[in-house]
Order: structure tokens, then sequence, then C-alpha cells
């Protein structure tokens, strides 16, 4: 959705915000709304450590700000955040709220969060993502991901090579029979080239396939 949001040239926050994310058609709408208020505050906060840490350029803009992977990580901590929050039946603006909030900088939260007691109180928010809602996007292709885009493009043009050395080499096996009553040695000699360029895209392979593959 912030993706989307970038591509179209709006605020990723606005957007999420009149989604339906936060609408009545969501069950968990309130809890939500909840997270949300805490995150945007946090971030707030992130950018502001940021730019006292960093500065500002000559035109005043800060010139450190919070990342995908920044906002990511504080999307886990807030969820995580509020469930042990939830736990103790405390809310925004309680005595003791803000304490129990992982710190930004202690380390990465994600889905895979090392908190046992919050795994097994199953506290996190679910969120039912109705089906006319999905959006088939991948982002295992070259419009979003640097190696796949290096891997269709080098798997790509090596296709097209081989598929140009086995038009060239089928040519002299089926339709050569004319040529080689009237010049075997031309007809022996372009053989050969096309052998070596296909021993060639052969050798291609063999450093491609554990670049790509294996490595």
């Amino acid at each position: 959705m912030a993706q989307k949001a970038e591509e179209a040239g709006k605020e990723p926050m606005e957007v999420i915000e009149q989604s339906w994310i936060f609408s009545k058609d969501n069950k968990h709408h309130g809890d939500y709304k909840q997270i949300w208020k805490v995150h945007k505050k946090r971030i707030g906060e992130l950018e502001q450590e940021l730019a006292d840490k960093y500065g500002k350029d000559a035109e005043g803009k800060p010139k450190r700000v919070p990342t995908e992977t920044d906002r990511y990580r504080v999307t886990w901590q807030d969820l995580v955040h509020y469930a042990r929050a939830k736990k103790d039946s405390l809310m925004p603006g309680d005595a003791g709220f803000d304490e129990l909030r992982p710190k930004f900088w202690d380390g990465f939260a994600g889905p895979n969060h090392k908190d046992e007691e919050i795994h097994k109180l199953h506290a996190f928010p679910e969120l039912e993502v109705p089906h006319h809602k999905v959006s088939m996007q991948s982002m295992f292709t070259p419009k979003w991901n640097t190696y796949y885009a290096i891997y269709f493009t080098l798997t790509g043009l090596h296709g097209l090579h081989v598929i140009g050395g086995a038009i060239v080499l089928g040519y002299f096996l089926f339709f050569s029979k004319g040529l080689y009553r009237r010049n075997p040695e031309w007809l022996a000699n372009r053989v050969e080239v096309g052998g070596l360029f296909w021993h060639f895209v052969d050798l291609v392979w063999i450093f491609l396939f554990p670049i790509l593959y294996l490595m």
C-alpha cells in the first residue's frame, strides 16, 4: 500500500489512514487505530532523533530520514508494544505504557520477535484482508528487486544466445546438404565456428548457474 502510494506521488501515511484498514469493515479497526496513533508518534520521534543526530542540509532538509527498513522495524515494534500493553490492560497515556515498548536501537523486532509470553497469548491483533482488497503484487520482480532484475537480464540474454546457437546449428544439420556438396571445407568452417559459439554459451552458463542459484 505504501509503495503504491509513493508511485502515485501520494503521502503513504495519509493513504493508509484512508484505507479500509481503519474502516468499520475491519472488525479490528479499533485496535489498529490505537496502534497507528502510537506508530505515528514513534515515527515522528525517530525523524527528530535522526535530524538531531545527522543534522540538516543547506536547504534545511534532514540529511537522514527513516528508511523503509526503519519503518518496518518500528511497525513490528509497535505491534509487540500493543500486545504487551493489552496483556496488562494498559492504554496510551497510562503509567507504564511507554516502558513496555521495545527500544528502536536495541535490535530488530519482526514477525519472529523472541517474546515467548506474547506468542503464547496470541495477543497480536488479527487482520482479515477482504478478498477484493488483495492485490497480486509480487516483490520478486525486476521492478522491486535488484537481484531479480539482474537475474532475469542475465538468464534472458543467455537464453537468447542459446536459441540463436541452436537455430544456426540446426540449420547446418538439416539444410546444409547442398552446401556440403559444393564446398565441404566452407561448411566445416561454419560448423566449427558455430560449435565454438555453442561452447562459449555453455561456458557462460557454468559461471551463471553457481552465481545465480548456489551463492
